[in-house]
């Protein structure tokens, strides 16, 4: 109720009374409060008309008795006083409507007792109401504490934990409780109260076997006060220290196959407290070699990872309390064929390098020689990364052999020709060539040579070198040859060798009986 209220409701009160109201005071019965905490005592009082001047009116406040000269009274508050009034201490009502409500603030629990209050108008009016106020003023329970081990380490016996709160009041009744237990132990808490020296204090307190389950789990103390209602908490989060566990390798990637020049990072996941360091293992997958990478990171992250990145990885966990190590995971770096080659020896060999292994398929530049010849035998086999295609040829021929590695990431050809193919290609060109040139040179000769010739009797155009001819005579004939040829045509004509000299009319006539004859028509 508010001091308003209060005026009000002494106005009504003795308008009913009448004169009984002249001279008297009102407050509440009972107060209480929490040590610390501010209280209000309500208060109006009412004297005789006329209305005198208020402010000769006396305001004091006593605690144990209504009386000052009682030894037991002791002022609270004076009006007339106040140099020596506590600044915890204030009269907060208007004396003007009557009101002497008095607040007092961070009250102590030796604050507890009775509160009157007495105005005073002089000339001996003096009033001091009947009826006090009892204050009671309870000691607050502290927050509660909970005591945990400095380190607690799985595998300990037992551990026990411990909650407490002082400044217990014994005019009430306070309690401990604990939240969050049941999955740390089936014990019932042991609650007892004891005195501090200068308080009494309420302590709990039961034990469980740590386990790395119990890291961080949640657990909270309550401490409740009745019958004037109270209650605060305290919560802590348990650290339990255990080695790590359960190590995993993850691989993040952007999709499943991995390909030369994608991001991956490699995650090693171990459960542990206090935190790991990590060792990272990489085992060759051809000569199983291990090597330690220099990183003890969580992760391992490759940019644009190559194919010497291949290879079977996991990784070791270790904190002051022991190990754990992953299983393996092999990384499989997938590529287009690459360095393909032909080794040739007795046969043909192609090796291809490829992720995943290559195809290989060959090539013959002999036409006359196709892959299902009997003269023709492959022979392929996979070894990791490694194609190899051998290539037996049962022939003497000299041919080129080509090589087609293919992947779905690509493919990669190579070619190999017998030693001095290429030299007798271009020796069998130059002669070809030189025939052509050697023929060209013959036909024009033979050409400016017909231009020489004679043709029916005639000079050739040139007289630079003359030819001498004769007409040649037929022997004489006999009778009976003549008889033989008598069917024969009168003129006869006959092959002679014509000579071509470089000499004068006159020697041509005289060695012209040195034509020779060769045959007749």
């Amino acid at each position: 109720m508010t001091t308003s209220h209060w005026t009000l409701a002494l106005i009504v009160l003795c308008l009913i009374q009448g004169s009984v109201c002249q001279w008297s005071v009102w407050v509440d019965d009972a107060v209480q409060a929490w040590e610390g905490e501010s209280v209000i005592l309500n208060c109006s009082f009412q004297y005789p008309d006329p209305i005198r001047d208020p402010s000769t009116v006396t305001a004091r406040w006593l605690k144990n008795s209504p009386f000052p000269n009682n030894h037991q009274a002791a002022e609270i508050y004076n009006s007339r006083e106040l140099e020596n009034v506590s600044p915890d201490v204030q009269l907060i009502g208007d004396l003007n409507e009557r009101n002497c409500s008095l607040q007092i603030e961070n009250i102590h629990k030796a604050d507890t007792g009775i509160y009157y209050f007495r105005f005073e108008l002089g000339q001996g009016n003096n009033w001091s109401g009947e009826n006090g106020i009892n204050v009671q003023v309870y000691g607050r329970p502290t927050k509660p504490e909970i005591r945990v081990p400095e380190e607690v380490i799985e595998g300990d016996e037992m551990v026990s934990l411990v909650c407490s709160s002082t400044n217990i009041d014994q005019r009430g009744r306070a309690t401990l409780s604990w939240e969050g237990i049941s999955d740390l132990t089936d014990w019932v808490p042991r609650t007892e109260e004891q005195w501090a020296g200068y308080s009494w204090s309420l302590t709990s307190n039961f034990a469980f076997t740590p386990s790395y389950q119990h890291h961080n789990t949640a657990i909270k103390c309550v401490v409740n006060y009745i019958p004037y209602p109270y209650s605060d908490e305290t919560d802590v989060t348990l650290q339990i220290r255990y080695p790590p566990k359960s190590t995993v390798l993850l691989v993040n990637a952007s999709q499943e196959e991995i390909k030369e020049g994608d991001c991956v990072t490699l995650v090693c996941v171990g459960n542990s407290f206090p935190e790991a360091n990590y060792t990272w293992y990489k085992k060759d997958r051809f000569t199983n070699r291990t090597e330690i990478l220099s990183t003890v990171s969580s992760n391992v992250l490759f940019q644009k990872i190559s194919r010497k990145n291949s290879g079977f990885y996991n990784c070791m966990a270790t904190n002051y309390l022991g190990s754990s190590l992953s299983s393996e995971v092999e990384i499989d770096v997938q590529y287009k064929p690459d360095k393909v080659t032909i080794s040739q020896e007795v046969l043909y060999k192609c090796i291809a390098e490829a992720s995943p292994p290559a195809v290989i398929t060959w090539k013959i530049s002999d036409e006359s020689i196709n892959l299902t010849d009997p003269r023709v035998s492959i022979k392929s086999e996979f070894n990791g990364t490694h194609s190899v295609s051998t290539l037996r040829l049962d022939t003497t021929a000299s041919f080129c052999v080509s090589c087609l590695a293919q992947n779905k990431h690509g493919v990669s050809v190579t070619e190999r020709c017998p030693p001095g193919t290429f030299t007798k290609t271009l020796l069998v060109a130059v002669g070809v060539i030189a025939s052509g040139v050697v023929v060209i040179i013959i036909f024009v000769i033979v050409a400016w040579r017909k231009k020489k010739e004679v043709i029916g009797g005639q000079e050739l155009e040139s007289d630079s070198q003359p030819v001498i001819y004769t007409e040649v005579q037929t022997p004489k004939k006999t009778q009976a040859t003549q008889s033989e040829a008598s069917g024969r045509r009168e003129n006869e004509f006959a092959y002679a060798n014509l000579q071509q000299e470089s000499i004068t009319p006159r020697q041509a006539k005289a060695q012209s009986d040195r034509v020779e004859i060769l045959g007749t028509v």
